[in-house]
């Protein structure tokens, strides 16, 4: 605790009297965030906690036949599944809390699901990554297998084992809505957990844009160097430092894919705070995070020495 409190302190002091690269990081973290996070993932936060939510769950799960209620869970877990993948992290992180908290699925479920589907999204992959920096969006198909057919392997394996494992199925609770409580309250509700969690991420962003603002002042480090630790902190910055280096796109690629496999502290800390309050492991998450980012290192430097 000393210790964070010293570094604080000294992170404050650096802050005050460097104002001009402060200001510079923190307005890099608040663009990425702004242009980035808010219109892509505030409208899905909204809807996924309106659809989630107690009294709305409850409602569509009487909704369904008698035979497909028991299937309840399952749709719960492929829901999860699809918008982990899709809509990018720390979306799955949030609908994984959400569903462990309303007790759709088992601890030993969400701990599955957040270890697996909590990735970066297609769209800063193919938009982002591939097209922006790298100018190769024909290696779409390519990446897309590579960076996401692992992950979801792995969380159908993981599933399939764990089905055995279930003694009784979770019972959905009964929740009565209430007339003061109409689904024009609840989205009410919704807007605001979205804001809020957005929020959250935003801050995250600020703080290590400017982390990341004065690691590229470090005079004594080489600019690759930099680059590279800019992207362990922060993948979007440290994605775009990466594809300046002069090298070929095959080795940026080769570079910069693993990185974003691991998704970086500031992802790291997000979804801490997105699955605060749920009996989940951050270490297993970062072990599952290291070992797609090493196996996916592994299958480019295969292939790219095979080519070349």
């Amino acid at each position: 605790m000393k210790l964070v409190l010293l570094v604080a302190f000294l992170g404050i002091i650096t802050a005050i009297l460097n104002p001009t690269t402060t200001l510079q990081g923190a307005t890099t973290g608040l663009n990425t965030w702004l242009y980035g996070l808010v219109p892509t993932l505030l409208p899905f936060m909204i809807v996924s906690n309106f659809i989630l939510s107690k009294e709305i769950s409850q409602a569509l799960f009487t909704c369904l036949p008698k035979g497909l209620q028991s299937h309840y869970r399952k749709v719960c877990i492929a829901f999860n599944i699809i918008a982990g993948f899709t809509f990018g992290l720390p979306i799955g992180a949030k609908i994984t809390s959400t569903l462990l908290k309303n007790q759709c699925i088992d601890r030993q479920e969400g701990q599955i699901l957040l270890n697996h589907c909590n990735a970066i999204g297609p769209s800063f992959v193919g938009g982002f990554f591939l097209t922006k920096c790298l100018h190769k969006s024909q290696w779409l198909p390519f990446t897309f297998a590579l960076l996401y057919l692992p992950q979801l392997f792995g969380v159908l394996l993981c599933l399939r084992r764990h089905k055995s494992n279930i003694k009784e199925p979770i019972t959905h609770q009964k929740i009565k809505i209430s007339r003061l409580k109409n689904c024009f309250q609840i989205l009410d509700i919704s807007i605001v957990n979205g804001f809020e969690t957005i929020a959250i991420l935003g801050g995250y962003l600020i703080l290590f844009g400017i982390l990341c603002a004065y690691i590229a002042r470090i005079p004594i480090i080489p600019y690759s160097v930099k680059a590279y630790l800019i992207a362990v902190m922060e993948i979007t910055s440290g994605t775009r430092e990466l594809s300046y280096l002069p090298i070929s796109a095959a080795y940026k690629f080769t570079l910069i894919l693993p990185l974003i496999t691991f998704g970086g502290l500031c992802t790291l800390l997000q979804t801490k705070s997105i699955t605060k309050g749920c009996p989940l492991s951050m270490r297993s998450y970062l072990l599952h995070k290291g070992i797609y980012s090493f196996l996916t290192a592994i299958i480019i430097s295969i292939g790219l020495f095979i080519l070349c």
